[in-house]
């Protein structure tokens, strides 16, 4: 059930306001019913901000925040289902010790306090924003994107800020995990998940120029685009880097599908001994006599035809 913190208190922006995802999860079972198939601007506008209005605050200040282990890439009009989900998901699968819901994410709609959007966003000096003192905070094991067949986080100009950055610190940080593709069945670097939406992505991906990620600020927009084009291989380097990711992906889940198959061949083939050797030996047994159907003469001389 959804509790908030004894005391919400203020916190320092950045990695120390991430929050559990056993708290994300309860965040979406307390208003499931409320939620149905709606976006993270309903949640935001509709729940996140009223609840922490009384306090000023950021919701993982409301709720108790944590360090963050993962940074979490995503855009507002995904579904919040699909993104509780995808976020589970990854969780089950990342943890080391202990459990899943001690996983630790960064969420912006959550992490940052919405009372003060406009100091978290670094006052026009992305240097300064939460979303970059997350990410460089020396603590981010990977960015999760929370993807799905139309890979909308990728047209997002603030999604394509955190790629770049995901970017760097993939060549700078040994151990740094890069851009991890989730989706509601699981990770898709991991071989996991359905290859028919890892493909959808894929042929998305193969024509998809991130030169065209807007924003809903413009100046937001002239300021990360022109972040990339100052780049080494600019925007070429950064679709690049998305597309590779996407191929290892798919490279993987073909292989844990060729694996799957060959399990499934193998068990099929166990069944059907007792069917081959049933069959052989009806093969070489000896045949009986067939029935003789009845004709004409078995009537005599009656001359009856009419059987």
């Amino acid at each position: 059930a959804l509790r908030a913190h004894a005391e919400p208190a203020s916190c320092e922006r950045g990695p120390g306001r991430a929050i559990q995802a056993s708290k994300l999860w309860d965040l979406y079972a307390s208003f499931a019913t409320y939620i149905g198939e709606r976006n993270m601007y309903y949640v935001c506008e509709n729940i996140v901000k009223p609840l922490t209005k009384p306090y000023q605050l950021s919701y993982a200040e409301f709720v108790g925040p944590s360090d963050l282990m993962w940074f979490v890439s995503h855009y507002w009009g995904t579904p919040f289902r699909h993104f509780v989900d995808s976020i589970r998901k990854h969780a089950e699968t990342a943890f080391d010790s202990g459990e899943w819901g001690a996983q630790a994410y960064w969420i912006c709609t959550l992490s940052n306090n919405q009372w003060q959007v406009l100091q978290e966003l670094g006052g026009g000096m992305w240097q300064e924003s939460s979303f970059y003192l997350a990410l460089r905070s020396g603590l981010c094991k990977g960015t999760a994107m929370i993807i799905d067949q139309q890979a909308l986080p990728l047209s997002r100009a603030w999604c394509l800020f955190e790629v770049l950055q995901t970017l760097l610190l993939s060549a700078e940080e040994q151990g740094f995990r890069g851009l991890l593709l989730c989706t509601q069945a699981g990770v898709l670097n991991d071989g996991q998940g359905s290859a028919d939406v890892a493909m959808a992505i894929a042929e998305r991906l193969a024509t998809l120029d991130m030169r065209s990620a807007e924003a809903s600020c413009e100046d937001d927009k002239r300021m990360i685009h022109a972040l990339v084009e100052r780049m080494p291989g600019g925007f070429d380097s950064v679709n690049g880097f998305v597309r590779t990711s996407i191929r290892d992906a798919v490279h993987k889940i073909g292989k844990q599908f060729q694996k799957e198959c060959d399990a499934i061949v193998g068990v099929l083939g166990q069944s059907t001994v007792g069917a081959n050797a049933l069959y052989a030996q009806l093969r070489d047994a000896p045949r009986s006599p067939q029935p003789v159907l009845l004709s004409n003469r078995a009537y005599g001389d009656k001359g009856d035809t009419n059987v």
